[in-house]
């Protein structure tokens, strides 16, 4: 715990002069914009992946497609670093809700990310019942080598404590911004009895299917990493989705952007 801290206290003297940002989506509805906000844009594809250079404000800015899910945002994360060599990521997109006090168009800063999906079972013998309330969280699909090769379990991966501060403070006119856990998994729940389980089992404000990856990865590289997710649905409140959130939260992602200042 004493390494992260030192590190969070390290980045937060930054000035943010001029950064390398990776900013990720994971569908055209999600980056569209952004890449229509690029200054002198250059499109690259690596293999299933699309990655857009050009500048937003006084930083370099790389917009990656990653396509949905966790494997997709693994490898896209992991290409970008690789290719572009960026100091900050984020994160961004469209969420369902799981906290019922929020509402489709509020954003949820991931001060956490957790990969909810990542769960184990006891032995059950036939004709015992299955019951989701029995799972163990299996925090090894979340562990990471250190330099020094031990291995490292991490129950969550949290984002940079700067770029939340920059964040917070950001404009946005659309809803409410919070702090809040965000639960990553291939998944997209509509049954209001199991969101409500993951709900009170990982404090989770929202879900979607790439941050807990990226953070993941962003965490094996030290690279300073945040999530933006922005609530397009919530079944709790009978809400449905609603594409033009998309477009909210990039809107608000360039404004966080421009503020790293």
């Amino acid at each position: 715990m004493k390494k992260i801290i030192t590190g969070l206290l390290v980045l937060s003297t930054l000035t943010f002069a001029k950064e390398k940002i990776l900013v990720q989506g994971a569908m055209d509805m999600e980056v569209d914009y952004l890449v229509k906000s690029l200054k002198n844009p250059t499109k690259e594809h690596i293999g299933s992946w699309t990655f857009w250079k050009g500048d937003i404000g006084n930083h370099e800015v790389i917009v990656s497609r990653t396509e949905v899910g966790l494997v997709n945002a693994a490898a896209a994360t992991a290409i970008g670093i690789e290719k572009y060599h960026p100091t900050i990521i984020i994160n961004q997109g469209t969420s369902g809700g799981h906290d019922p006090k929020l509402h489709t168009g509020d954003i949820v800063l991931g001060s956490e990310v957790i990969n909810m999906g990542a769960i184990r079972t006891e032995r059950k013998e036939n004709g015992i019942k299955e019951n989701m309330k029995d799972g163990i969280f299996f925090d090894v699909v979340q562990r990471i080598r250190d330099k020094d090769e031990n291995l490292v379990n991490y129950k969550s991966f949290i984002s940079n404590e700067s770029l939340l501060k920059v964040a917070e403070k950001t404009n946005y006119s659309q809803g409410k911004i919070t702090l809040g856990i965000i639960g990553s998994a291939d998944q997209w729940n509509r049954e209001l009895e199991r969101i409500k389980y993951l709900n009170e089992t990982f404090k989770t404000s929202t879900e979607e299917m790439e941050s807990v990856a990226v953070a993941q990865t962003a965490k094996a590289f030290n690279i300073p990493f945040l999530a933006i997710r922005v609530l397009s649905n919530t079944d709790i409140h009978n809400e449905d989705f609603n594409p033009k959130t998309a477009l909210w939260c990039q809107e608000y992602t360039i404004n966080v952007i421009k503020n790293l200042k």
